[in-house]
């Protein structure tokens, strides 16, 4: 046997709910390196075309995986919640993030973008997966947590959050947007692969986003780029789409959308600790609080207990695997 399937076979001994949180802690780590990269990409391209050409590339890397799964697709038991993903994911949530970029400081979208977990986590019982007083609690560590690290330590910001403004309210439409992303992925994971998901949302979403762009002239921003701005484009594809996006998919599949959404914060806890590593920013006390907080709601709304792991888990609930199935 060789070492490659050695590995493969022992991999495939780890439990479930084992490869679907380490999965997703890896998925963290890629979100959080887009921030880092896409500083590169943003110094030499507009949000928009980014955007645009990264969903197209993510696409392209994706396709060949699609193609070889598509006979195992139910895609119309899964058609309602796919065009639903499509539409929030694809297209309106990438368009509110930047609108209410434009209209509102970067510090209040992404605090009111924090939201989507803890929307995704309330909501959760509307696609089946009942919340539990474990769970809301972890969710409300981490979302302070992840207001503290966002907020360098001045909660004061908060004050400065009101739905008179229309940046702000586009910011909470767009964690509302993702958040419907969220809960519709639940119904499509069981119906269709999750490269196929991922090539149509991505696919799809892109010609939206470059109808958009093209006033900006999406091709010939690409076509003058630096060869660094490409290597780090690529990696966001490669990194923080298309890998991040399949182990996204897996743990929702796995362990539930309620307890795959804690992870999205411990995307801004990563990204404050690469960026005092890698661009010499600050790393305030209150950021290592926050991070810390983070990490423990992470751990309260992950961890089964002892007397519930051994019985067998209600496929309703957050804290239940559902059935696993090939990507």
């Amino acid at each position: 046997m060789t070492a490659t399937r050695r590995i493969g076979a022992a991999w495939a001994r780890v439990p479930v709910q084992t490869r679907a949180y380490a999965g997703l802690c890896l998925a963290s780590a890629l979100w959080a390196s887009a921030f880092i990269f896409g500083k590169v990409v943003l110094a030499e391209l507009n949000a928009l075309t980014a955007g645009a050409w990264r969903h197209a590339l993510a696409a392209l890397v994706l396709l060949p995986f699609a193609w070889r799964g598509r006979r195992a697709a139910d895609l119309r038991a899964g058609l309602v919640p796919l065009a639903v993903m499509i539409v929030c994911g694809g297209v309106l949530y990438p368009w509110s993030f930047l609108a209410a970029l434009e209209r509102t400081s970067a510090t209040n979208t992404a605090l009111l973008i924090a939201l989507n977990p803890a929307l995704t986590f309330l909501l959760a019982p509307l696609v089946g997966e009942a919340y539990t007083r474990r769970g809301l609690l972890g969710i409300a560590l981490a979302l302070t947590g992840a207001a503290l690290v966002i907020t360098h330590g001045d909660l004061s910001v908060l004050t400065s959050v009101t739905p008179a403004r229309s940046g702000d309210l586009l910011a909470f439409a767009a964690a509302l947007l993702w958040a419907t992303f969220n809960l519709c992925a639940r119904g499509v994971v069981t119906h269709l692969p999750h490269a196929l998901t991922n090539t149509l949302v991505y696919g799809l979403g892109s010609l939206a986003l470059f109808a958009l762009a093209s006033p900006q002239h999406p091709v010939q921003q690409l076509a003058a780029a630096s060869s660094a701005a490409l290597a780090s484009l690529a990696a966001m594809v490669v990194l923080s789409s298309v890998l991040a996006g399949q182990l996204f998919l897996y743990g929702v599949h796995s362990v539930g959308v309620g307890r795959t959404v804690v992870f999205v914060y411990v995307v801004p806890v990563l990204t404050a600790a690469a960026s005092a590593l890698l661009l010499d920013e600050p790393l305030l006390p209150a950021q290592i609080l926050g991070g810390a907080a983070v990490l423990a709601g992470v751990w309260v709304t992950t961890r089964v207990p002892r007397a519930r792991a051994a019985a067998p888990p209600h496929p309703a609930s957050v804290d239940a695997p559902v059935n696993e199935r090939a990507a």
